[in-house]
């Protein structure tokens, strides 16, 4: 009993980690390509982006959305997929749907150390562009890592070495804010699963208009 209380949360992350492993599994290797079967409600947010605007749930509201977790100080997966994202962005151009159809959302855990000059600088590094794509922050990291569980993300802070360990999942969103599939960023490549591409995410998300 005294090892449960102990490691609760860690036990807890885990099983959220494992579920949304099996959901993936399910979704990328087991189902052929099929229409969206999930819709849940996204968690509503108020957050302001690298300029001092309010951003919401809401206003985004009218177009899909791709929504992505991360933080600039991210050693591996978040600037990969902040790269790949940013294909998506160039696609979206090309095909005049950015910002009209569809905008990109991307989320930091750390607003205390990702100020809007360090996620400017993360967003230049990896070939990100701000035109239909907001970059946001809010107060603290405690509310963004509350946000990003309601957003399906397993997410723990080690205050030892001041580091977040995260998976790595791209939030389909439809335009009425409904969740409507989890795109796993980072597919175990040895274990034999399909790289993930642009054209993979721009496929999912333009079923949605």
């Amino acid at each position: 009993m005294a090892f449960l209380k102990k490691y609760a949360f860690q036990i807890a992350l885990v099983c959220l980690i494992l579920l949304m492993g099996c959901y993936l599994l399910y979704m990328y290797v087991l189902k052929d390509d099929a229409p969206f079967t999930m819709s849940q409600p996204a968690p509503s947010f108020a957050l302001t982006d690298v300029d001092g605007n309010a951003v919401s749930l809401e206003s985004t509201n009218g177009k899909a959305r791709i929504v992505y977790f991360y933080f600039a100080s991210c050693p591996d997966v978040c600037p990969p997929t902040t790269f790949l994202l940013a294909q998506v962005q160039d696609m979206l151009r090309e095909k005049g749907e950015l910002g009209t159809e569809v905008e990109l959302i991307s989320i930091t855990f750390d607003p205390e150390t990702d100020t809007p000059e360090v996620i400017k600088d993360f967003a230049e590094r990896t070939g990100a562009e701000m035109e239909g794509w907001s970059f946001l922050r809010g107060e603290n990291k405690e509310e963004m890592i509350e946000l990003a569980r309601n957003f399906g993300v397993a997410v723990i802070y080690d205050e030892k070495n001041e580091t977040f360990y995260h998976n790595n999942v791209i939030s389909i969103v439809d335009a009425d804010g409904n969740i409507r599939e989890w795109i796993n960023g980072s597919p175990n490549i040895e274990a034999g699963d399909p790289d993930i591409t642009k054209e993979d995410i721009y496929n999912r998300i333009s079923k949605l208009y």
